[in-house]
């Protein structure tokens, strides 16, 4: 088996914000009620002429600048994403093609929030066997293009990429875990399944094409109960990250103590401090990217962890827990060791 290294990292957002002032204007809400019970405080929003293929050719870039590694060299690109511009081609291989990826397998995972730990727990996967050498995961997201922009649930979300190399380096070997530990559960259609529109029967894109009227309002929007998810979310969640860290002490000997950072999937200020509460790592300690870009689904972690590494908090040999929630209903849990270089 084969050591599994995470060398790089990189994030991509956008410029534009929608405010809690724009959404006043839109629905019964305000803005201290947004930052009281969400957290938020604005929001990224892509720009008009990018996609998020667009964001995660920016974010994979600066991933494999910090890794040392030209892109032709990757085996596969996988991208977790819940907004692609397209059904198909799939973003993973147009982030291919735009980053020169030529030798790359590129596959989409669409696996709501939580789809980057899938991707990353893959990846960890086809490096530890043999499969593959080199691996480039990315999250990329444009969910406000495909929001009901008259839906108060709908206000937490932004815009956003982030991405991660995951590679086998000799030259480079882990101090302390030398795989990706982590831990994924797929929940069927619990709390966040919803019928559009239409009827299950009825094929909700195909007849929202079919109209005249293609408005927003007539769209096949998502539809979110965001109690009872973040009920089921709290608790599934922390389910997960117990186990990942009982397979870690385990298989690795790594205790709750040894562990560095915590970066939980945010779209809720009050979950996230129960994460926190819940493995020991004060809040003040956590990359809080969700006052400022909003809820970015699969970016949100590698976003955290970009910046959490910019600012000097991350160290090489560092380990990381991460974890979150999405649709599906899906949850997850990583512990991954940081081989990368520190900021100096």
């Amino acid at each position: 088996m084969k050591s599994v290294q995470v060398t790089g990292v990189g994030s991509e957002i956008p410029t534009r914000r929608i405010t809690n002032q724009d959404w006043e204007k839109l629905v019964d809400t305000s803005d201290q009620w947004i930052r009281d019970n969400l957290g938020i405080r604005e929001r990224a929003r892509i720009e008009a002429n990018r996609t998020p293929a667009d964001l995660g050719v920016a974010a994979s870039r600066k991933a494999l600048e910090m890794s040392a590694l030209p892109a032709d060299r990757l085996d596969f690109v996988l991208c977790a994403t819940n907004s692609q511009a397209d059904l198909f081609p799939s973003t993973a291989s147009r982030i291919q093609e735009l980053i020169g990826a030529e030798r790359a397998t590129a596959m989409d995972i669409q696996a709501g929030c939580t789809g980057w730990i899938y991707g990353m727990q893959l990846a960890g996967a086809l490096v530890r066997s043999g499969e593959a050498e080199r691996v480039l995961v990315v999250g990329t997201e444009a969910l406000t293009r495909s929001l009901n922009l008259y839906d108060r649930s709908s206000s937490l979300f932004g815009d956003g990429s982030g991405a991660c190399v995951v590679e086998h380096r000799a030259d480079r070997e882990p101090r302390r875990l030398k795989g990706i530990v982590a831990v994924t559960r797929t929940i069927p259609s619990l709390a966040m399944h919803h019928p559009t529109i239409y009827s299950e029967q009825e094929n909700a894109l195909e007849l929202y094409l079919s109209r005249k009227d293609l408005t927003t309002v007539r769209r096949p929007l998502p539809v979110m109960d965001g109690k009872a998810s973040l009920k089921l979310a709290l608790t599934r969640t922390l389910e997960a990250v117990d186990e990942a860290l009982s397979k870690a002490k385990a298989d690795w000997g790594i205790e709750p103590g040894d562990i560095a950072h915590f970066i939980p999937h945010q779209t809720n200020v009050h979950i996230v401090r129960r994460f926190c509460e819940h493995v020991g790592h004060a809040f003040e300690t956590i990359p809080f990217t969700l006052e400022k870009y909003g809820g970015i689904s699969t970016a949100g972690i590698p976003t955290g962890l970009a910046e959490h590494l910019a600012a000097g908090h991350i160290k090489t040999g560092d380990l990381i827990l991460v974890c979150g929630y999405g649709a599906g209903f899906t949850v997850g849990a990583m512990i991954l060791e940081w081989s990368g270089s520190a900021k100096s």
